[in-house]
């Protein structure tokens, strides 16, 4: 039972072109939502809740009826702004257990000159599907130091099909020697999944989807130059920094690590030995740069050791996902942390080329509303790095109903059904 009170009618023409968007952050519950026009989304309405210490653990849920309670509010605020109730949900996923990559599979052909069928397809998606299962269980047994761990799939994509190295966007009906398959995959552990399915149920939401919040936004993010040349994608949160890798026309993988905001203000609460709330309001006023030089000089002190921390924890994940390939020359900075100068400043100033494949060090910038494609504000409230990933998920809804026209989309859609992940 919903402990909202709908004083607003789910109106029937609206039910396809509004969406509600929730973002579960360490620091704050976000709401958006959302109106589909021709291919553009319009935020009408918006809304964020802080959140307390004890409702959010390494970006998962810690305390339900908390949390539950914050979005409530948030929802409540952004629905009685723009007086509408969506009947579709899109929610945000993120922390440090959280696994995003892509898996492909190359699938010789017995018979090259017979055409190429939905069923041949649907056979190949299974045996794709299996592997990332398998791999994902993997990473987290290990990682979890358990022998084998429950996980779920959260959302899944076919991001390329190549024929006899060909790409094509629809393969049905070709000839060839051999498929190439690639699959984006994110799982979750069950635990992290089912509270968010149980703040879903408390609020009444109909979820349409879940979406790893690093792949939302560099899929909100992309443009052409990063289609071609590939960018890395840092989300700086409350609570960790999520990472995504855009390479070769493509989202390859996402990463979490749990160092994010919370950490810049305990350092800056113990180096000024003031409260986390008063250190928390000073940060925001640095980011701002709101500070006198003097204010902002012991700011700078305190806090360049943790986007130190916070850039390495950078490269080593990089390092993780670089394989034997070149990685991207363009670091994109979003999240609430990325208004701290410190931490473009620490990126910068990394030694990239040393001990990554790089060429020379990477661009940084930080990203802002305007960055995020085919979304816009009528708010007047997103309007800093930390409003970016909520419009990510953003247009990930309006994109929804794109996915379901093509074939492959419905096509994936009906193998995990059938295997039930």
């Amino acid at each position: 039972m919903s402990k909202r009170k709908f004083s607003l009618l789910r109106r029937r023409a609206e039910f396809n072109t509004h969406y509600t968007i929730l973002d579960i952050g360490t620091e704050f519950v976000k709401a958006l939502i959302v109106k589909r026009e021709d291919d553009k989304g319009i935020v009408i309405g918006a809304a964020r809740v802080r959140q307390q210490l004890t409702d959010m653990h390494g970006g998962a849920v810690a305390d339900i009826q908390s949390v539950i309670d914050n979005c409530d509010r948030a929802l409540t605020e952004a629905e009685d702004m723009c007086e509408v109730v969506p009947g579709q949900a899109v929610m945000g996923i993120a922390g440090e257990q959280v696994r995003g990559f892509s898996t492909t599979m190359t699938l010789p052909r017995p018979q090259p000159q017979a055409r190429i069928t939905q069923s041949d397809l649907a056979a190949g998606l299974q045996a794709v599907q299996r592997r990332a299962l398998k791999e994902a269980v993997r990473q987290m047994s290990h990682e979890l130091g358990v022998a084998e761990v429950n996980v779920k799939l959260v959302h899944s994509t076919i991001t390329s099909v190549r024929i006899d190295g060909y790409s094509v966007s629809n393969p049905i009906d070709f000839q060839g020697n051999v498929v190439d398959i690639t699959v984006f995959n994110t799982f979750a552990p069950l635990h992290h999944i089912g509270a968010l399915q149980t703040v879903a149920q408390e609020l009444d939401l109909e979820v349409v989807a879940t979406v790893a919040e690093p792949y939302a936004l560099a899929r909100g993010c992309n443009t052409e130059d990063i289609e071609e040349r590939g960018a890395i994608f840092i989300d700086v949160g409350g609570g960790t920094t999520d990472v995504a890798l855009v390479r070769n026309g493509g989202i390859e993988a996402t990463r979490m690590f749990a160092l994010g905001g919370r950490s810049f203000t305990k350092r800056l609460a113990g180096e000024l030995q003031i409260s986390m709330g008063e250190a928390e309001r000073y940060k925001l006023s640095h980011g701002d740069g709101r500070l006198v030089a003097e204010q902002g000089a012991l700011a700078r002190q305190a806090l360049t050791p943790t986007a130190e921390v916070l850039a390495q924890g950078v490269a080593l994940t990089l390092e993780e996902l670089a394989g034997d390939q070149p990685l991207p020359a363009t670091i994109c900075l979003a999240g609430g942390g990325a208004a701290l100068p410190e931490v473009a400043e620490q990126l910068r100033a990394l030694d990239w080329a040393e001990t990554l494949p790089m060429a020379h060090a990477p661009s940084v910038r930080v990203l802002g509303p305007e960055d995020v494609q085919r979304v816009f504000d009528s708010t007047g409230l997103l309007v800093g790095p930390q409003d970016v990933t909520p419009m990510g998920l953003a247009h990930h809804a309006i994109s929804i109903e794109d996915e379901a026209d093509q074939p492959l989309g419905g096509l994936m859609r009906r193998v995990l059904k059938t295997m039930k992940v």
